[in-house]
């Protein structure tokens, strides 16, 4: 008969038990930190889809001090506020590059000093300056980089954003500059122009297995990643444009089994203002977009960036949230803010600043070991 010697040589089908006991994403970053092979179990739990359903997404807070004894004045990364709503009383930290916490921190004699924030997706923030690209593991910090962007030395990155989590067999990197559009293959040596595309993405989403994307036009597209690259325009039926028209800071959101259009009605979402949301239906030959008056009991959390991955989960209840609503980050109290959908948000307090910047703002995050595709 075995004996195991400790902790370390569980076995995978006992820990495999305990995971789905976790209350939160606090408590499943505790476990992964436990040993080697304990963060292992949690890379071979077979069901990983159902852990990031059951938690909402943790909010990194940039703007917010942490005071760290392992901090070093020379290195370039600092620690990063997390809050864990499912775990409020959690104390947690990251590490991002230092370049993202301040503008003020754009020093030309560090490593990371003239990169920019251009996307965060699957648990990484997307990072660019020139034809480099960097992709950082929103937690720990570790890069992937790959080869530079064909172009010249005034080549800029306005957008990027993965595909797939990093570690898919079909994980691709997608960034956008004012005139073209490249593809990078995870691991391979060049990227690759798709063909029709021009260089107005303004973001992409991964929707039952299929990459959808939308232009500054407002366009809507799926990005074909095999057998080869192309971008094929979906004719959509505007029949509620007069609507969406007065709609700011539109995103694709993916909630369950459905692709939605989430906007707000004011510049700024604060009091007096509503967010309204609009579902892809493709039950006929002519896909319209459609009006929802209710998100069921689902939840959508949207990123100060709107280059960050809007993110919605289920029973939000289940850790003190509110189903039926839009989740923001409130620069006024520091925390998130609920906007319930299709009314006008009551509290003065709230005051929403949704925009793309170079230096990562307050940003919500599924990290990057449960990231999954829905």
């Amino acid at each position: 008969m075995s004996t195991h010697q400790g902790w370390t040589d569980l076995p995978d089908v006992l820990l495999h038990s305990i995971i789905p006991l976790s209350g939160s994403f606090s408590d499943l970053l505790a476990f992964a930190a436990t040993c080697r092979s304990w963060r292992a179990s949690i890379s071979s739990y077979p069901w990983k889809s159902t852990l990031s359903a059951l938690f909402p997404p943790v909010l990194l807070q940039p703007d917010v001090p942490v005071r760290s004894l392992c901090h070093h004045p020379f290195v370039d990364k600092l620690p990063c506020h997390v809050i864990d709503p499912a775990s409020q009383h959690s104390h947690l930290c990251c590490q991002i590059p230092i370049v993202n916490l301040s503008s003020a921190y754009n020093d030309p004699q560090r490593p990371l000093g003239s990169f920019c924030f251009v996307g965060a997706s699957f648990g990484h923030l997307i990072l660019s300056s020139n034809r480099s690209c960097l992709i950082v593991d929103a937690f720990t910090g570790v890069s992937v980089s790959p080869p530079q962007i064909p172009g010249d030395e005034y080549t800029k990155v306005n957008y990027g954003a993965l595909t797939a989590p990093l570690g898919s067999p079909n994980s691709h990197l997608l960034v956008t500059n004012d005139s073209h559009t490249f593809i990078w293959r995870v691991g391979s040596h060049s990227w690759l122009r798709p063909s029709p595309c021009d260089g107005t993405v303004k973001q992409i989403v991964n929707f039952k297995g299929q990459v959808f994307g939308m232009n500054s036009s407002r366009a809507l597209f799926v990005v074909h990643l095999s057998p080869k690259i192309h971008v094929q325009k979906v004719l959509v039926s505007w029949a509620e444009m007069p609507t969406i028209q007065n709609l700011n800071n539109l995103c694709l959101v993916v909630c369950g089994d459905k692709l939605l259009l989430v906007g707000c009605r004011g510049s700024f979402p604060a009091r007096g203002d509503t967010f309204e949301a609009f579902l892809l239906d493709q039950s006929t030959d002519s896909p319209k977009w459609v009006k929802v008056e209710e998100l069921g009991n689902w939840a959508i959390f949207i990123s100060t960036d709107k280059r960050s991955q809007p993110l919605s989960f289920v029973n939000p209840e289940r850790w003190g949230g509110r189903s039926n609503c839009v989740y923001c980050y409130s620069h006024d109290s520091e925390h998130w803010a609920a906007f319930e959908l299709g009314r006008p948000a009551s509290n003065p307090s709230n005051f929403v600043f949704i925009s793309c910047g170079s230096v990562v703002q307050p940003i919500w995050v599924v990290p990057r070991m449960f990231s999954v595709c829905l």
